[in-house]
């Protein structure tokens, strides 16, 4: 837009005229604006109507067209306390008879409680329980099975996680310090165990062998698991297969089977042992190589630091200068740490008998000295522990402390051999540590690199003997039996050995007590049925037997449920009339002719009320006379409209008493003897009657009807060019038009910009005009003398 000015010359309230001029202009925007608000407001209206009717077809539609549920039956049982039932819609209509023998039952355990005497958590090692270390917990149930080894981190969360694999349920007791065990499913075919095995001494020292030769604890999960599974192979063979496969390899014969996976667990653990060795000697030949460097760093530095260079002075050191400043501050840490170390090793070994003192650490007792000499506040435990080095049995120790500490002198220290000591190991520690800042310089990265090598070379071969060692420990561990059954293993937390046998109540180690499972025993009809669980489907009957009542029988009762069928239908007619008086209300809307989306400005002049009322007038009529909605509502009427032949004759909705009751209702549905519908209320049932007399009739009727209806709104929500998949109107040519619309308006609107600018341009241009004209006419009266007094 053009700069606005007033006219200055001619007089014009020139923004005011251009803001005129461009009102017309704006008409065309305008337009379009209102295309695209319209084009919004469909959208949104249709997709709460989309909503409505998918809606419809996936819900009760979509039940209308499904045989099962024209099926339901109803059941009554005489005695519920001991089996309940539903039925199927395969299940015999009538009387069955039902008694329950048994019910089936899960095995569980209740533990006795811990031995430890200290509390412990869900969290808490077995080991701390009491457990042995190298205890191995084999769990089965069913046919699953599952098994821990119990090592120095193993809690009883994990015991839980490994039980609970197996299908076993877990529950820690922490107040009572018991665990409750259960197998998740009832039945005898669901009984677990959980039996226990103890390491072998020569086998766990094999194993640690093992473990240190592939450096196991610094392995990837990944690695370990490898590694564990290749023990696993070692640990299932003996001597001489091993012997045998590795002859045969050398041999070259092609393993297959069994005897390449024991090859392969060999290789592997040989592998990993090559390279736990090489890394093992690469990472001590870089550690010393590292020392030897930083020794040779930190001699050079220590000289310069006690050489008494002069501040300003430098010295190179490994391609790195060191100032004199740098060195006296080395030097000056170095004797701060020399005194403070000395001081403690006086302190603690001259009270280290003493009862009061032994325990104080020397910083402690150096702050409570400072403070008092300082005559500054102690604290209650800083003056006991000050008074009790004061005390008068504490004399000859406090003498011979003071006396052997002597007195200090700044820039010399004290005059003991002790202190001597302490101050070189500290010139050399922190000459050393500063070291360590230069072994990235060119000098000592090479140097780095020498001595690494020369380590190595001395080092010389390390694969060989680890090689060898491995091959020992293989042929051990595979010839040693690494487990051996044991009893009483878990006695420490309340478990003996489980085999599903009962065990009456704390008669089992540590008091255990073991619930045995049992199966369900049902006469149905006379006919006996075994289950491991509690639900039996028989004859399309589901009974779920509650308690055991030998010798009753129970009836359970078959009917055909109407309700079920009826409300059903009734569901149905009343989703689809309300879909039915949207559509319709829609596309019989009042016209909206001569109704525009507002402008900002006529917002502005119109009240809240009153712009909802005449946006409401516009948004209730944007879908009259759509042909989409016309289209389906024809549709969806004609498939309810058509017949059915069963037997011969022809049935339709209104022959079930379904039908149309009002013309001005435009299709909607009333149920006759509906009592929940005033129309249809005073008619005849005949919906329900027929559903009493010939379920089969309005099953294959009303099924029929809802799957044309089901197929026809399936066919119109097809993905085309017009609309996506599942969509009943035009979504996609809508979205094409808005986008449409919206660079029409980017059109408008830059033309817009483009004539204000022209028209700022010609009245400036105006002005310019008038300004010469009014300079040209002073001239020119000047000239002529007018003007002149």
């Amino acid at each position: 837009m053009g700069i606005g000015l007033s006219g200055m010359i001619s007089g014009l309230d020139t923004d005011t005229l251009i803001k005129q001029l461009m009102s017309a202009e704006r008409t065309r925007v305008t337009k379009v604006e209102n295309k695209i608000t319209k084009n919004e407001w469909v959208t949104e209206k249709w997709k709460d109507l989309n909503t409505k009717i998918y809606s419809l077809y996936t819900g009760s539609l979509s039940k209308m067209r499904t045989q099962g549920n024209y099926l339901t039956k109803k059941t009554v049982s005489s005695n519920e306390s001991v089996v309940k039932a539903t039925a199927g819609g395969s299940a015999p209509i009538g009387t069955h008879y039902v008694t329950v023998d048994a019910v089936a039952s899960a095995q569980y355990v209740t533990g006795g409680t811990f031995t430890s005497d200290t509390t412990l958590t869900a969290k808490s090692k077995l080991s701390e329980a009491g457990v042995a270390v190298g205890t191995k917990i084999n769990i089965a149930c069913g046919d699953k099975t599952a098994e821990l080894y119990v090592d120095e981190k193993t809690t009883f969360n994990d015991l839980s996680d490994v039980c609970k694999s197996a299908g076993l349920n877990v529950n820690f007791d922490e107040a009572r310090q018991c665990l409750y065990i259960s197998s998740r499913q009832s039945g005898t075919e669901n009984k677990f165990s959980i039996t226990t095995d103890t390491e072998v001494a020569a086998s766990a020292t094999t194993r640690k062998g093992i473990y240190d030769l592939v450096g196991y604890g610094t392995m990837s999960d990944a690695d370990k698991k490898a590694l564990d599974a290749a023990l696993a192979t070692i640990e299932a063979s003996d001597e001489a297969g091993v012997n045998d496969v590795l002859t045969k390899a050398a041999g070259g014969t092609t393993l297959a089977g069994a005897e390449k996976e024991l090859y392969d667990a060999y290789q592997l653990l040989m592998k990993k042992a090559e390279e736990h060795a090489k890394k093992t000697a690469d990472a001590d030949a870089d550690k010393a190589a590292k020392e030897t460097v930083t020794g040779r760093i930190g001699a050079e530095i220590k000289t310069a630091m006690l050489s008494g260079m002069a501040e300003d002075s430098t010295v190179e050191i490994y391609g790195k200068e060191l100032t004199g400043k740098q060195a006296a501050t080395l030097k000056a840490e170095a004797e701060r740490f020399a005194k403070i170390e000395y001081e403690r090793i006086v302190f603690e070994d001259s009270f280290k008998e003493n009862a009061a003192l032994k325990d104080v650490s020397y910083a402690t007792f150096a702050k409570i000295r400072d403070k008092a000499e300082k005559a500054e506040t102690l604290t209650v435990e800083e003056q006991k522990i000050w008074d009790a080095y004061n005390a008068d049995g504490n004399a000859d120790a406090k003498a011979a402390y003071e006396a052997r500490l002597g007195t200090y002198t700044e820039g010399s220290g004290y005059d003991t051999e002790e202190y001597a000591q302490q101050l070189e190991l500290a010139y050399q520690a922190s000459a050393e540590e500063e070291a360590a800042k230069y072994l990235t310089t060119e000098q000592a990265v090479e140097e780095l690199k020498t001595e690494k090598e020369n380590e190595l070379t001395a080092l010389g071969d390390v694969v060989t003997p680890a090689k060898a060692a491995m091959a020992t420990d293989i042929i051990s561990y595979a010839e040693t039996e690494r487990f051996l059954a044991s009893d009483n293993a878990l006695a420490a937390i309340g478990l003996g050995n489980i085999d599903g046998t009962a065990i009456a109540s704390g008669a089992g180690a540590g008091g255990m007590t073991v619930f045995a499972a049992s199966d369900a025993k049902v006469t149905v009809n006379g006919a006996v049925i075994e289950s491991s669980s509690n639900t039996i489907s028989v004859n399309g009957l589901n009974l779920e037997l509650v308690s055991a009542k030998p010798g009753e029988t129970i009836s359970i009762g078959v009917t055909q449920d109407t309700d079920s069928v009826y409300n059903m239908v009734k569901d149905f007619v009343k989703q689809y009339n309300e879909v039915l008086e949207e559509l319709n209300n829609a596309y019989y809307a009042e016209s909206a002719r001569g109704y525009e989306p507002l402008t900002d400005e006529q917002k502005d002049a119109m009240s809240d009320t009153e712009v909802e009322k005449w946006e409401k007038k516009i948004k209730d009529s944007l879908l009259r006379r759509d042909n989409t909605i016309g289209s389906l509502l024809n549709a969806m009427r004609t498939a309810l409209d058509g017949c059915v032949t069963v037997d011969g004759q022809d049935y339709a909705l209104s022959s079930f008493g379904i039908c149309t009751t009002k013309y001005t209702e435009k299709g909607k549905l009333h149920i006759y003897g509906d009592q929940d519908d005033p129309d249809g209320m005073m008619y005849e049932d005949k919906l329900r009657k027929a559903i009493e007399e010939d379920p089969d009739k309005v099953m294959e009727v009303l099924q029929t009807i809802s799957k044309n209806l089901y197929d026809t709104m399936a066919d119109k929500m097809k993905a085309s060019e017009l609309s996506s998949a599942l969509t009943f109107y035009n979504d996609k040519q809508m979205t094409k038009e808005l986008t449409g619309y919206k660079e029409q308006l980017k059109k408008e609107e830059d033309r817009l910009t483009e004539i204000e600018d022209r028209y700022y341009k010609q009245f400036a241009s105006m002005e310019t005009a008038l300004s010469k004209l009014s300079s040209q006419s002073s001239s020119l009266a000047s000239m002529l003398g007018m003007g002149q007094y």
